[in-house]
């Protein structure tokens, strides 16, 4: 099933709940009431939505409610760290069916490929679902994408999964589509569908993961730019210097006599560290807020939110000291401030929640439509498109 633009348009403001009524999607999206008719009647006919009598308690006919069918139309998403592999699982309708951390003894190709397997089937399982079932499955990638096809460039810490056999063995196990995406971005789509961003059309995700990164939402669509490396604000703080990510409080952490741990570890969140750690989210706190400064000036979110692979709190502690420090600071230009940050709502999950959201969103809604000139493909462009950028170079 192929969705119109228009089709896409009515089932996003459905599944946002801000339209419920036929009268009021109608004028939002400035169609007629009978091509709106023949909208809503092929999307129930395709059981993505329901219409159902809302009984209120007072005399009168009841008031009908569109919505999104749930416990259907099912997207898994996994991501991985060094230490651990996390699938999820999540319906249309922002559900989620469930998640299930598999721990690796490291981020070798062939172990988060088998923990792949293993989270996914047990999840699955509970939900008597096979893998064809599957709108499609998301992997959430900490690294970039090259020029080239299959060019993929992986974080330093995961030199592992440089080799594209890692993206072909995990294509080889579904027949739905795949989608590969960079981490930031993964949690950036999560947060605008499912979490703290939802429905906010300009967004921008500060991800603090092992290293500084992010993902923006720009017109309801994700920004990925000719390659899909877009939006990454690491060049703010470069690698060397103190920065605001994981693997510098990582570092300052084992400086500090607490070597060997990782983001996932529960260690983490221990009286022993936790003075450590609040020390360094005053400075890197306020390195976000110079961030935010940056960000604010280049795109004009309307929400910036700080999230990754940290524990909740942290994350609001660090986008309080950000907003703290941005507020005292003059804003990017005349007349404009810097806009406050909110930690990020998914948490630690955000980046297996995000990878599932993938295929919901090329499925389904009206933004993943825009990319039709875009140099980008899922993380990889066609091969005659690279090599006729090539060329031209």
């Amino acid at each position: 099933m192929t969705l119109s633009f228009n089709e896409r348009q009515v089932l996003e403001l459905i599944f946002l709940g801000q339209s419920p009524s036929r009268i009021e999607m109608a004028q939002t999206i400035g169609l007629t009431g009978a091509s709106l008719t023949r909208i809503v009647s092929r999307l129930l006919a395709e059981g993505l939505i329901e219409d159902k009598a809302e009984r209120t308690g007072q005399q009168g006919q009841p008031r009908r409610v569109i919505s999104i069918v749930r416990g259907q139309h099912f997207s898994a998403g996994v991501t991985f760290s060094r230490r651990q592999v996390q699938v999820a699982l999540l319906d249309l309708a922002g559900d989620i069916a469930g998640t299930r951390s598999v721990p690796i003894s490291d981020a070798a190709p062939q172990h988060i490929v088998a923990a792949t397997q293993s989270g996914l089937g047990a999840l699955l399982k509970h939900k008597k679902l096979e893998r064809s079932d599957l709108v499609g499955f998301g992997v959430s990638v900490p690294g970039n994408f090259g020029r080239d096809t299959n060019d993929f460039r992986a974080h330093e810490l995961f030199p592992q999964i440089d080799n594209p056999s890692f993206a072909d063995d995990l294509t080889a196990m579904f027949e739905a589509p795949v989608f590969f995406e960079n981490d930031g971005a993964c949690a950036a789509l999560g947060e605008h569908m499912f979490g703290a961003g939802r429905g906010v059309s300009h967004l921008f995700l500060i991800h603090v993961g092992h290293g500084f990164g992010g993902g923006g939402i720009l017109d309801g669509r994700l920004f990925r730019g000719a390659n899909g490396n877009a939006c990454l604000p690491g060049p703010i703080f470069p690698i060397g210097g103190p920065r605001p990510s994981g693997q510098d409080l990582l570092d300052t952490l084992a400086d500090n006599g607490f070597p060997g741990l990782e983001l996932t570890d529960a260690e983490l969140e221990g009286d022993a560290v936790r003075p450590y750690l609040l020390k360094w989210i005053e400075r890197a706190g306020e390195q976000l807020g110079r961030a935010a400064l940056v960000i604010s000036g280049l795109f004009d979110p309307a929400r910036i939110l700080v999230g990754g692979r940290l524990p909740g709190w942290v994350n609001e502690d660090l986008a309080a000291r950000a907003s703290q420090f941005a507020q005292a600071a003059p804003g990017p230009s005349r007349g404009l401030r810097t806009v406050d940050l909110t930690a990020a709502k998914l948490g630690p999950s955000a980046g297996a929640v995000g990878a599932a959201s993938l295929p919901l969103f090329a499925k389904y809604f009206s933004g993943a439509t825009n990319d039709a000139f875009s140099n980008y493909r899922n993380g990889r462009r066609a091969a005659k498109e690279a090599q006729l950028v090539e060329d031209a170079l």
